[in-house]
């Protein structure tokens, strides 16, 4: 008798977060699929027992490897508030009252916890990717199971040269249906490196700012055309005005108006914990003060009708995956957030097609920039106020 049955892809209710009316976009794929069936087959010749099993997942995207493997009531570690939420809301609609996996954070772990399975979903940067598995070495051990997954288009050799110099000898399999899986051994050889967050610094010297960023945080290593244009079109921020920088990423968008208005009141807003973290860290860098730091699913939790500026370079992906459903929701947040004479201010690819999105929450939506790849949006009036 099989001693792990995974719940079935197909059976559950599982949705993207946030919610999506594409329906060719699903709330896992072929890596997911391809995990779960490697896992079983662990099981099924006694590689792995459920008695005492320890199961950490790392980057689940929207529940898929967490609530599947409820079973073994794994930790699940994600930098993303979006997929917390999604995991969470998708272990609601599946699970009723059985035991569900939970979140795990390295820095509030004990180092005694060892875990006998992890489970990688394969991130989108290397300088994550490799900050992950510094992490999660502390807390395994010589006889760990460790496998990873992504679809053939997000595994490169790269990724493999990361696994082998953090943790040992790897090795991938074959592909089907366009994913791949990652098998490594940890070596006792090298255990003794200490893991580490490696932080990445710029300046911009015409405005006297030096931008932090930790693993994997967007415009990490230099700044990036769009936020750059969108630098030339700032608003005039007048003395105790409030402002948003949605999206912060590493914080350079707020840390040039900090600098130039200190006496505003910045609120910078960010769904990666580690954007946050870097955001924080710029701020410090540059001893600048008047800001608070967010980590939500865009504006959530903020007041309403209380801002004058919000500043946005909105990610139009999810992982891998092109989808305009996180910019709608900044746009519509946005709205409810900005004071009634309140503007938002969007930098984007050209190709998108925000202006009609705008004008759902919007009264007034004009183009005050245009060149060969990027539009500056400015958006009046909110419609939900």
């Amino acid at each position: 008798m099989n001693p792990l049955q995974p719940l079935s892809l197909e059976q559950l209710s599982l949705n993207r977060y946030p919610v999506t009316h594409d329906k060719s976009l699903k709330a896992w794929n072929a890596a997911d699929e391809l995990l779960l069936e490697h896992i079983q087959s662990l099981f099924e010749q006694q590689k792995l027992s459920l008695s005492s099993l320890n199961c950490l997942i790392v980057n689940d995207q929207f529940g898929a490897l967490s609530i599947s493997l409820n079973e073994v009531s794994p930790l699940f570690w994600t930098d993303s508030y979006l997929s917390q939420k999604a995991i969470q809301r998708n272990q609601q609609s599946n699970l009723e009252n059985n035991i569900k996996a939970s979140p795990f954070s390295p820095s509030q772990q004990s180092n005694q916890q060892k875990f006998d399975l992890v489970i990688i979903r394969i991130p989108k940067h290397n300088s994550l990717l490799k900050y992950q598995l510094e992490q999660i070495k502390t807390h395994i051990h010589r006889k760990t199971i460790i496998v990873a997954g992504g679809m053939t288009k997000e595994i490169h050799n790269s990724n493999i040269k990361i696994f082998e110099s953090v943790l040992g000898k790897t090795t991938t399999s074959l592909a089907k249906k366009k994913a791949r899986l990652i098998f490594s051994q940890f070596e006792q050889s090298h255990s003794d490196a200490t893991a580490s967050q490696e932080l990445k610094y710029y300046t911009l010297p015409q405005y006297q700012v030096t931008a932090c960023g930790l693993a994997g945080v967007f415009s990490r290593d230099k700044l990036d055309i769009g936020t750059q244009v969108l630098l030339e079109h700032l608003p005039e921020v007048n003395q105790g005005e409030r402002v948003i920088d949605l999206g912060c990423g590493n914080g350079v968008i707020g840390a040039i108006i900090a600098k130039s208005q200190p006496l505003c009141q910045l609120l910078l807003s960010d769904e990666s914990q580690l954007a946050v973290e870097s955001a924080k860290l710029t701020f410090i860098k540059n001893q600048l003060s008047n800001a608070d730091f967010i980590h939500t699913d865009v504006l959530h939790g903020v007041e309403r009708n209380s801002f004058d500026h919000i500043l946005c370079n909105p990610p139009f992906h999810q992982q891998n995956v092109q989808t305009l459903d996180i910019a709608i929701n900044m746009f519509k947040q946005s709205a409810q957030c900005l004071k009634s004479i309140g503007e938002l201010r969007v930098v984007a690819n050209r190709h998108l097609k925000y202006l009609p999105l705008l004008k759902r929450y919007f009264s007034q939506v004009s183009s005050i920039s245009n060149n060969a790849k990027f539009t500056v949006w400015l958006a009046k009036k909110s419609k939900l106020n």
